[in-house]
């Protein structure tokens, strides 16, 4: 591809080999991109390497935690977000989006693994921060199944034995790449329905604290500090409701992105496209932007924050765990 046609799209017969995603002409794209090419692999390696370590640090503390944070449900997310981190940065370190960047050129069953298992990590922590919030609200939405940890497990599963199976197998046989499609279009399909249920279950709780709110302010005086403690923990409610919110539109954002790969980058993968460097190179920044700041948004909802309890004589005698 010369210069001059690089900013347009063209197309080819299919590729005998899959991609994970389709790449540019990587030689002049990196030509045109220049030191924004260089921002984009090694700035999102960094970023989801940072994320990763913040993650397992909050594994490793566990056993310090209190109350919420030693919950099964909030170690699961922290682990599904190291994992997503880690893999990541090494698809971005290693070999990124098999440009051949770093001269490494990884094994395509592993890269594509690497790009693919993200997701079902993004989905899978997203699932199971709204099941956290559904149980600490206690707010009840649609079938008491879909509240279940064990229907959700069976989900989580289901998602991450398809796209290992999915990816593995089309980086070996390039005739088997409509079981990409079943990977894109269960995580489309999925998470917007987690989306939806959040945005709905996260307004249900905010109308209901503004609600409870209103009624604590009518209260007598002799009931002063009971209230006074009701409204901390409506405010702490109205707070994580407000974040689930936002992880919510970005997860919204996410299907959408992976919506428009699937007919616009991929085109259903009935044929070889070339991007144009540029519109590519937009593309997949915003997409990883869209990734970093929905994983960031579930770990800051299961993060934990020390709070030094006095005793009577003023010493701090341990440190009480709360999510905000």
């Amino acid at each position: 591809m010369s210069s001059s046609s690089a900013t347009n799209i063209t197309l080819s017969e299919p590729s005998a080999v899959a991609h994970p995603e389709p790449g540019p002409d990587w030689k002049v794209a990196k030509q045109l991109w220049g030191i924004a090419w260089e921002i984009h692999w090694a700035g999102f390696g960094v970023l989801f390497s940072l994320l990763a370590v913040h993650c397992f640090i909050a594994l490793a503390q566990v056993k310090q935690q209190q109350g919420f944070g030693r919950r099964p449900l909030v170690v699961a997310i922290n682990s599904l977000l190291v994992i997503l981190g880690v893999t990541r940065a090494l698809f971005m370190f290693l070999d990124p989006y098999e440009s051949g960047e770093n001269g490494f050129h990884c094994p395509r069953w592993l890269a594509t693994l690497f790009y693919g298992i993200a997701f079902p990590c993004l989905t899978s922590s997203f699932s199971l921060i709204h099941l956290a919030f559904l149980e600490v609200a206690n707010v009840h939405i649609g079938p008491s199944k879909l509240q279940s940890v064990y229907f959700l497990g069976g989900v989580i599963t289901s998602h991450f034995v398809i796209v290992i199976i999915a990816e593995i197998t089309t980086a070996t046989y390039a005739k088997l790449t409509p079981l990409l499609i079943v990977c894109q279009s269960f995580f489309i399909l999925w998470g917007l329905l987690l989306s939806v249920s959040f945005i709905y279950s996260g307004l249900k709780v905010i109308l209901s604290s503004e609600k409870v709110q209103k009624q604590l302010e009518m209260i007598e005086t002799g009931a002063a500090r009971q209230t006074a403690s009701e409204k901390r923990r409506k405010r702490k409610t109205f707070k994580v409701a407000k974040v689930t919110f936002a992880t919510s539109i970005l997860g919204l954002a996410c299907c959408g992105l992976q919506l428009y790969s699937l007919f616009g980058v991929y085109s259903l993968y009935t044929k070889a496209v070339d991007p144009s460097p540029w519109p590519w190179w937009v593309f997949q920044t915003c997409f990883r932007l869209v990734e970093f700041s929905m994983a960031c948004t579930i770990a800051y909802s299961v993060m934990q924050r020390s709070k030094p309890a006095v005793t009577r004589k003023g010493h701090n005698s341990h440190h009480v765990h709360t999510i905000e």
